[in-house]
């Protein structure tokens, strides 16, 4: 077996710790993630509950001009189709002013939704564990802890199967516009490096989607399963993909190539239509099974 990391993102104990911060954003992204609360309590007023950052920029690992900045707002009410078209403002004005990041994506439910302890392993462990409060009352503590075992495995990714569908679908629309347009599918840099999203938040892509968008799903969402698969016999937790491909790579040395693909597409910004697909193939195949026999 291969070099594990000895930090398994545990508390004393025993439970998955909260990932980020405030303290450890880096000093560059810090007007912009003033400037994103900001905004976001000027948009939504006494509706908003309480706003949270997520990924590299709140674990401090965030680089400059490729990072993402990504967002959680939670609303004490039902977000509606206006409420998520001023959301879309509001990634679209920040995007355009903070050339610090590559992308800026916010998430909006209700506080009630993401504490409802029947969704403890998908919005429950993403407002516990991978969001960072930044103003307002922290949903987190509503949530009961979780320990690195079979059933979080089971639940952190949420519907997957559906999620990998979408992905093959829409990588389909892609290779038939290439074909028809005579355009390709290589490589191009500029995608994104942002952290950590459960369940639904990277499952799908927009209609219609877009390569960048597409490759940086894939890649990731590939990471996040094959590493819930084998995160009961690590006993850890980690959203950092450098330590999601080296745990992989300890238990399953046959998935090291195809994650290091992954890795390259969800977070180092290479957009190649063909490789995403082939790795949506049979590595993904694989998975599934893998899944399957787990009871995921």
């Amino acid at each position: 077996m291969g070099t594990l990391p000895k930090d398994r993102g545990l508390d004393r104990h025993g439970h998955v710790r909260r990932e980020g911060d405030l303290s450890l954003v880096q000093p560059e992204f810090a007007p912009l993630v003033q400037r994103y609360a900001a905004d976001a309590r000027a948009a939504f007023g006494s509706d908003l509950d309480s706003i949270y950052l997520y990924g590299s920029i709140p674990r401090g690992t965030a680089r400059l001009g490729v990072s993402d900045l990504d967002g959680q707002l939670l609303l004490r009410r039902e977000p509606t189709a206006a409420d998520r078209e001023t959301v879309r403002d509001l990634e679209e004005t920040l995007g355009a002013t903070g050339p610090q990041v590559s992308f800026v994506g916010i998430l909006l439910d209700a506080r009630a939704a993401l504490v409802d302890p029947a969704d403890h392993y998908d919005g429950g462990f993403h407002i516990r564990v991978l969001c960072t409060p930044v103003w307002g009352p922290d949903a987190g503590e509503e949530v009961a802890p979780h320990e690195a075992n079979l059933e979080l495995a089971r639940g952190v990714q949420g519907d997957w199967r559906g999620a990998l569908q979408r992905l093959r679908q829409d990588g389909s629309t892609l290779a038939q516009a290439s074909a028809s347009t005579g355009a390709n599918g290589g490589v191009s840099v500029g995608s994104a490096d942002g952290g950590v999203s459960v369940g639904s938040a990277d499952g799908g892509v927009s209609t219609p989607p877009d390569l960048r968008t597409f490759c940086r799903s894939t890649g990731r969402r590939l990471c996040r399963i094959a590493f819930s698969w084998v995160l009961p016999r690590w006993g850890g937790w980690s959203s950092d993909p450098a330590v999601m491909h080296q745990v992989v790579a300890a238990f399953e040395p046959g998935w090291a190539t195809p994650m290091a693909a992954a890795v390259r597409l969800g977070w180092e910004g290479e957009q190649d239509l063909a490789l995403a697909q082939e790795l949506l193939g049979g590595f993904a195949q694989e998975l599934t099974d893998h899944g399957s026999a787990l009871g995921a």
